[in-house]
């Protein structure tokens, strides 16, 4: 195989990662946004990387990486992710993450990889261009489902959202998409001389300005206003031709800032509010963001960063942070905000996982790229278009993850962006030039083989495998809704079917046993037998989890209902103590989450240990006395008890801090309160 088709192969693998955004299986995957991405990317890497050996061995000193400030930059920052993998609190679940995220430290080694594989193979503007204007065609495909959404909210799993997700599954993954895209055909535009090229990027830019909007981000859109007068003041700026035009752009400037003015004053009118996206943004306050779950969770980055200043708990461990330092303001916001694995905003949340090393390195990484396009553009080796719409797009990234976070998708057209600023600065050396030797030598069918197979053989282990294992669990999770009595079968090949996410397998299914054993139990459809046997089996296999992730409270809880359910199976009250016991080992690494405190006060009741049960409730009225659970809870404990006038007591100051109960909560009250008709009535509040 010659070197010329090595390179084109390598091309048309960058070429087809562009297209990965696009692929969903809703139908095969657990998390088929995410999944099917993931594993398809990775694929794809692995097959540049063979071919890229083989590069290698052709001609090691054309094709070898460059020592660039930029190449250098991302080494540091996927050092700093290593280390911290190894240092933090659970390294397996840094190094491969969940079905959720899958950016685990194996999954980012690849993103590296792909981006040192784009600097080597794409040299010139024009192959940049012409991936560029590949990827823009990709994208478009993205935004076009986007835009289909605005009329069929139900498309593609949207549910109905006023937010579209297209194929990403997230509107802040589209949003941030699409920033990119804007960006880049932008800059497309202002090179492509030719006039059909030019209609068609003018269409792909419209759409992708829409998709912002239809996304309704509010970091892209904060994104956008840094990165509009940005644009047009470093234009203003550096430009050294052209007089009257920069008469226009300084007045293109003056009157985006007008415009921005009259908006932001007239906020609160009904016009400015209904604007896609910019309503949103323009009136969300410093006091709206200090009365969001996402302060709690960044205030709790921030302690969590002290607990380990240097390398932090490791990524994709923030949730054990947010565990520890669980605030109970968050249940103010409902159980969903309660659960947070990532901190929503990339500065913190690294912060938090890597700690001051690593977010110094992620820090430098965008400072290292923007001194780069400078020094290049001072040094007349790029135009003023390449030098002000890269180095406008590299802030606009960084603004724009303030409030939320990589994901996947971002990950590819971040690293393909940084590999293209590391080439196109890359400053010609003389020395090299001289020495360079043209290498015609062509790689015999023995090597391409090997590499072949073994390519082929990473694959099949680490993605063709996993792939299964996911689909398997799929399988195994539908049986057991659709038709529990025959999901043994399915259930135990799942189990046993080896993935290095059996983790967020063992979970997922054990999750849905219990759940189905409550829904059989409840309509007295016992099938005892099948469920001691299932539910032994999840049992044992997630005690695996527990060894796997000692901090991870949700195996904890699984295991405690799984305890309570056995008990009354088997009617064995042991398994009531192993309940309880689980509950306060993940009270223990969560003191103050409501959740727990709820459930282990219920069992504790039921045990008989009235004291700590109402110890634990009281405890969670002193932590946030505005959540109307805790106190009916606490009242029934004292109904229990026998004590019925303290019963009473409870709701009564309940009404004295103005809480608020819900209907159903009224009715549990109204029961509470039936016990003793005599006693005074207490009215209480509705929401």
């Amino acid at each position: 195989m010659s070197k010329d088709k090595v390179i084109l192969a390598i091309k048309i693998l960058i070429y087809t990662s562009f297209f990965v955004p696009l692929l969903v299986l809703p139908s095969s995957f657990i998390f088929p946004f995410i999944v099917p991405k993931i594993l398809a990317f990775r694929s794809v890497v692995m097959v540049m990387l063979g071919f890229y050996g083989l590069l290698l061995i052709l001609d090691w000193k054309e094709f070898k990486p460059k020592f660039t400030p930029v190449n250098i930059a991302v080494f540091l920052f996927w050092l700093s992710f290593g280390i911290s993998t190894f240092t933090g609190v659970d390294a397996y679940h840094s190094f491969w993450d969940n079905h959720e995220r899958m950016l685990g430290f194996f999954t980012m080694t690849h993103y590296v990889i792909y981006f040192y594989i784009c600097t080597a193979v794409l040299r010139t503007w024009q192959e940049w261009k012409t991936a560029l204007k590949v990827f823009l065609i990709a994208g478009t495909g993205v935004m076009f489902i986007g835009f289909l959404q605005v009329g069929n909210p139900d498309l593609l799993l949207n549910q109905g959202s006023s937010r579209v997700s297209s194929t990403l599954g997230n509107p802040i993954y589209v949003g941030g998409y699409a920033l990119f895209l804007s960006a880049m055909a932008i800059l497309l535009l202002i090179k492509e001389k030719t006039l059909h090229w030019r209609w068609i990027l003018s269409a792909i830019l419209l759409l992708a300005i829409a998709n912002i909007f239809f996304s309704g981000t509010r970091g892209d859109m904060l994104a956008l206003a840094v990165a509009i007068p940005l644009t047009i003041f470093l234009s203003a700026l550096t430009m050294r031709v052209y007089p009257k035009a920069k008469i226009y752009l300084w007045s293109s400037l003056a009157i985006f800032i007008l415009l921005f003015s009259v908006l932001y004053f007239n906020r609160q009118t009904s016009f400015v509010q209904n604007i896609p996206a910019v309503g949103r943004a323009i009136n969300t306050s410093l006091s709206d963001i200090k009365a969001s779950p996402r302060w709690v969770a960044w205030e709790i980055a921030l302690e969590s960063w002290k607990d380990k200043p240097i390398f932090g708990w490791g990524p994709n461990n923030y949730f054990y942070a947010f565990n520890t330092h669980y605030n109970p303001k968050s249940l103010d916001w409902g159980y969903g905000e309660t659960w947070f694995d990532n901190a929503h905003n990339i500065v913190l949340n690294t912060m938090a996982v890597q700690g001051t090393f690593g977010i110094l390195v992620y820090l430098l990484l965008f400072g290292i790229a923007v001194s780069s396009l400078v020094i290049a553009y001072r040094k007349k080796h790029i135009d003023l278009a390449i030098f002000v719409i890269l180095s406008v797009y590299v802030v606009a990234h960084l603004v724009e993850n303030v409030t939320v976070f990589e994901n996947l998708t971002s990950y590819i057209y971040f690293m393909f962006v940084l590999a293209m600023i590391s080439r196109l600065t890359l400053l010609p050396d003389e020395k090299e030039e001289k020495e360079k030797v043209v290498m015609n030598n062509r790689i015999g069918f023995g090597v391409v083989s090997t590499v072949g197979v073994v390519v082929f053989v990473l694959i099949f282990i680490f993605n063709i495998q996993p792939a299964r294992a996911n689909t398997k669990s799929l399988e195994a999770i539908k049986t057991l809704n659709q038709n529990p009595s025959i999901a043994l079968t399915s259930v135990e090949d799942a189990l046993n079917f080896q993935s290095p996410h059996i983790d967020d397998i063992r979970s997922d299914i054990s999750r849905s046993v219990v759940q189905v054993a409550y829904s059989l139990m409840q309509n007295q459809q016992t099938k005892t037998d099948f469920l001691k046997k299932i539910l032994d089996i999840c049992y044992t296999e997630l005690h695996k989890n527990i060894e796997l992730h000692p901090l991870d409270i949700r195996n904890h809880m699984t295991l405690s209902q799984m305890a309570q359910i056995q008990a009354q199976l088997n009617n064995d009250s042991k398994k009531m103590v192993e309940s309880e016991n689980y509950l306060k080992l993940a009270l223990e690494k969560s003191p103050r989450r409501q959740q727990l405190i709820y459930s282990l006060s219920m069992l504790q009741m039921q045990l008989g240990k009235f004291n700590e049960a109402i110890k634990l409730l009281e405890s969670a009225i002193t932590d946030n006395s505005k959540i109307a659970e805790s106190y009916w809870r606490l009242a029934y404990i004292y109904k229990v008890a026998g004590d019925n006038q303290k019963a009473l007591q409870i709701l009564q100051y309940a009404q004295d801090q103005d809480v608020v109960f819900t209907e159903n909560e009224n009715n549990i009250i109204a029961q509470i309160m039936a016990i003793q008709p005599e006693s005074p009535t207490t009215t209480v509040k509705k929401k």
